[in-house]
């Protein structure tokens, strides 16, 4: 009889461990947790050139409005016709973990993180450089900077002042009262 129960709990133990380890599992995460706070920027996927106020654009001497152009807004500072950056929310494409997922089909993926906001660096050539930062689960901020003027430093390392522009839109954002 005793043995008849060992061999009862050790089935039913192996059947248990068996269940468990070929129960189908969800996706791995392959991107970075976000372990900031999220950040809501819904509001903005819509309006992005409201995604900072003229005091925080004028760190980067813009002094005009900016344009929407391709689902983004631009800007270009008042002292250089040789500077632009870029910016838009994206709230429809998976979040971080969908760049992750893609990683081999982005040209120059490259990770970073923003204010402790896990991204990537993008499509980066001389002057150019897309920082996209996971702020929530599902949302994207992206910033691009192209320098053509080969004088400023933004020429020489486009994606440190993509990520400096996307530090200032997140630290503004996500300390704005609600």
């Amino acid at each position: 009889m005793r043995t008849a129960t060992i061999a009862l709990t050790a089935g039913a133990l192996l059947a248990a461990v068996t269940g468990c380890t070929s129960a189908p599992a969800g996706q791995q995460r392959l991107s970075p947790a976000i372990v900031a706070g999220p950040i809501d920027l819904t509001e903005f996927a819509a309006a992005p050139c409201g995604l900072m106020d003229a005091q925080q654009l004028a760190h980067y001497y813009i002094t005009t409005p900016g344009t929407v152009q391709a689902g983004g807004c631009r800007w270009t500072p008042g002292d250089t016709r040789g500077l632009t950056y870029q910016a838009s929310v994206d709230v429809t494409s998976g979040g971080i973990e969908s760049l992750y997922q893609h990683q081999a089909t982005i040209t120059g993926f490259e990770p970073t993180y923003v204010h402790s906001y896990p991204g990537i660096h993008r499509d980066t050539r001389d002057g150019h450089c897309t920082s996209q930062i996971g702020v929530a689960n599902d949302t994207l901020v992206t910033v691009t900077v192209d320098a053509t003027d080969l004088a400023l430093s933004a020429h020489t390392d486009p994606c440190a002042e993509a990520d400096r522009f996307a530090g200032t839109l997140i630290g503004y954002e996500g300390h704005r009262a609600p």
